[in-house]
């Protein structure tokens, strides 16, 4: 009778010991997660990122030309800053009348800011008009984190709320709803995959 019972106290001992090195492992598991989120979240907030600086300056001369300044409000440094701009009617029935591609070689770092001019030829928007159309002005920048090892897109839509009786109007952000419609107008016209839809 004292031998069952000591067998049993065995089983129980086991079993006790067993279930608690599960759950140390299990909080080891847990921990080790934990600690991984956290570094992932800390990357993000030190990565690159760029913001537009002040308002976007429009220029009606023999052209139209149009001016963003973004700064990299990131920790890290930005390199190979390439950009694809697109310009085009707010009505979304016509071809772009703006699209071009650049690349800036230089690295941006932590508060620096970057230019990006666009000059729209006379022959695609005659800028000597007393009303001009609304625009919009979708710019999508494509940059690597040389810290990180890591590439980095941002898409910025805006629209350029044209001319007036010959006064200048300003650019503003796009509204959700218009966002939609403009990826619609990038499927319909085969614009550049790039652009994200996020």
């Amino acid at each position: 009778m004292g031998k069952g019972i000591k067998h049993s106290s065995i089983k129980w001992s086991s079993v006790i010991s067993t279930g608690a090195t599960s759950v140390l492992a299990i909080t080891a598991l847990i921990t080790v997660y934990l600690t991984v989120a956290a570094w992932k979240v800390q990357q993000e907030t030190t990565r690159p990122y760029f913001v537009l600086k002040e308002s976007p300056k429009v220029e009606l001369g023999d052209e139209l030309s149009l001016e963003l300044k973004f700064n990299n409000v990131g920790i890290h440094p930005a390199i190979t800053l390439s950009s694809t701009t697109v310009v085009f009617d707010e009505q979304l029935s016509a071809e772009p009348i703006y699209y071009d591609e650049s690349s800036i070689v230089n690295e941006i770092p932590k508060d620096a800011a970057s230019s990006l001019v666009m000059n729209v030829p006379s022959d695609e928007l005659y800028p000597k008009q007393l009303n001009i159309n609304e625009h919009y002005v979708v710019v999508d920048l494509l940059y690597t984190d040389p810290i990180l090892n890591k590439s980095y897109n941002q898409t910025i839509y805006m629209k350029w709320s044209g001319v007036r009786e010959g006064k200048m109007q300003p650019t503003v952000h796009v509204q959700a709803e218009e966002k939609d419609e403009i990826v619609d107008y990038f499927q319909k016209h085969s614009i550049d995959p790039k652009f994200r839809t996020q």
